[in-house]
């Protein structure tokens, strides 16, 4: 009995020890909350300007330096301190009156364990009573390949600010566009700006980065959301040689041992009409994979891109507004915008001994 007593014992520790230990549950995939923002009432009035964020777990900084900004902007750095679970900021310049600023704090904040970024976060403060709450939104995209352009600067100046002296001060608000090229405005007042775009990390306009502005000024008591197109004055797009024709000549053509495979095989194409409601000059481009492999100018209708080897492509439409057979980029000092670019919302197959129809409305 005994001995069976000394089994019985053995046989339950064993089936202990095979017990799966508990995992410690889901990975933490939330960012931090936010509980509460403390400041005085009005930050214009107080010697010490402190406004402290409180959130629901520990925190730390990310890429503070390229994503924090204030609007409008001041001339001291204003110093921050996380203690637990909060974030001090402390404004040591002088606000102007009768302003609403708004702090910037989008991606500035991760939690301490998993390193989960706050998306959003943004505060607004007064040093008055009466708050600017007019909003303007925006877009800001690669003239060229209509790519989003992130991190950069949108800065708006008043009307009657010389274009001589736009960039020796700083901006009277400005936004910075996120991942996707999207940018706004929370705390406008009624005047009228005008809107220029920065890529590099400064306020500073040097003539090899790109820039965007709007051909005339805004003003958010009517203007909701704009459209920014960035183009660098000394650059144009990459070019192949160009035939007699004014046909870019196939990019696959480089390659000789593409040559040498083609010519042991009969080729077939298929041909491209274009119908759309523009009538005067332009460009159309085929592409695969981002570079251009084709490429038509037209003065007029019809828009017939023939000899197509057969495949998928992106299509790409130019407004040619000089007539010179080529994409032009835009001139801050003249006021010169890019050309106008439109890409083909989705993709185009091309079939041998086929002719294809493509009815494609450009809108401005």
């Amino acid at each position: 009995m005994k001995k069976l007593l000394q089994i019985f014992i053995v046989l339950l520790l064993t089936s202990c020890a095979n017990m799966v230990v508990p995992t410690g549950g889901d990975k933490d995939i939330k960012a931090p909350e936010l509980q509460k923002i403390n400041s005085a009432e009005n930050l214009k009035h107080v010697d010490e300007k402190i406004v402290s964020f409180d959130f629901d777990e520990f925190i730390v900084l990310n890429k503070w330096e390229e994503n924090f900004y204030i609007s409008p902007p001041i001339n001291k750095r204003i110093k921050k301190k996380i203690k637990g679970t909060e974030l001090f900021l402390t404004i040591e310049d002088t606000l102007a009156e009768n302003t609403t600023y708004n702090l910037a704090l989008s991606s500035c904040i991760k939690d301490l364990n998993e390193g989960n970024i706050l998306d959003t976060l943004n505060f607004t403060f007064s040093t008055s009573d009466v708050f600017d709450t007019l909003t303007l939104s925006g877009k800001l995209q690669d003239a060229y390949t209509l790519d989003a352009m992130k991190n950069a600067w949108i800065m708006l100046f008043e009307e009657n600010r010389n274009d001589t002296i736009i960039f020796k001060e700083n901006p009277n608000y400005i936004a910075k566009t996120d991942k996707n090229g999207n940018f706004h405005f929370p705390n406008l007042n009624t005047k009228n700006y005008k809107v220029v775009a920065l890529t590099e990390f400064d306020f500073i306009y040097n003539e090899d980065e790109s820039i965007a502005f709007l051909d005339s000024s805004i003003n958010a008591a009517t203007d909701s959301f704009v459209s920014l197109f960035s183009f660098n004055p000394i650059i144009e797009t990459d070019s192949t040689n160009t035939d007699t024709s004014g046909i870019i000549t196939d990019s696959i053509a480089t390659d000789s041992l593409v040559i040498d495979t083609l010519l042991k095989e009969e080729i077939s194409y298929g041909k491209l009409e274009v119908i759309n409601n523009d009538s005067t000059p332009c460009i159309f481009q085929l592409l695969q994979n981002k570079k251009v492999v084709k490429e038509f100018s037209f003065n007029n209708p019809p828009y017939v891109l023939d000899e197509l080897i057969a495949g998928k492509y992106q299509l790409k439409y130019i407004a040619d507004s000089n007539i010179d057979n080529e994409w032009t980029t835009g001139n801050w000092l003249t006021k010169t915008q890019a050309e106008k670019v439109k890409n083909y919302p989705s993709e185009i197959t091309i079939r041998a001994n086929w002719d294809l129809e493509l009815e494609w409305l450009i809108e401005e």
